[in-house]
């Protein structure tokens, strides 16, 4: 197996075992010492149908986006295999950061599933954390990278929520 080859499959393994496992069980950890709640899962199937349902259209927009990485863009998620191509097709065309999104909805909606309280925060740090990174870092390396055409886009697509009314060319 290539280094590029171990690499991408590395950030597939890692950023699903951080998203699907390791945020779940440290949410409900923390909460064991301060929200005494006896179930694993919310008590309302209503509310477990609607975090799963959260969750679901996150992790099927991670997945839309990486499949668009891969066959449009020619590289990987992963910084040190980025696309080559830019992409602003599919979910580029409404959100910037739609694989971000996709991640806070399925943190969002884990913590709606699972009735934690500490996975809602842990949640909310992750949504600070990407849209600091995509501003600060992900966006001028972009801008630098890919020039007048990713300045277009800047100005025309929301970075992170799309705004239901707006159609974007």
């Amino acid at each position: 197996m290539s280094k590029s080859k171990f690499i991408e499959l590395a950030t597939y393994i890692g950023v699903a075992l951080a998203i699907w496992v390791v945020s779940p069980l440290l949410g409900k950890f923390i909460d064991s010492f301060y929200f005494h709640y006896p179930n694993v899962l919310a008590g309302s199937i209503l509310v477990v149908l609607v975090g799963a349902f959260l969750a679901l259209v996150g992790v099927v927009l991670v997945f839309w986006t990486i499949f668009l990485f891969k066959a449009k863009g020619e590289g990987t998620p992963n910084p040190k295999l980025p696309p080559k191509v830019f992409i602003i097709s599919g979910p580029y065309r409404i959100s910037r950061n739609p694989m971000a999104l996709g991640g806070l909805l399925a943190l969002l909606g884990e913590a709606v599933f699972y009735y934690s309280p500490s996975l809602l925060v842990i949640a909310i740090l992750y949504g600070v954390v990407v849209y600091l990174h995509a501003k600060f870092v992900e966006e001028p390396e972009l801008r630098e990278r890919f020039g007048k055409p990713y300045d277009d886009y800047l100005k025309r697509v929301p970075r992170f929520f799309p705004n239901p009314w707006k159609w974007y060319k």
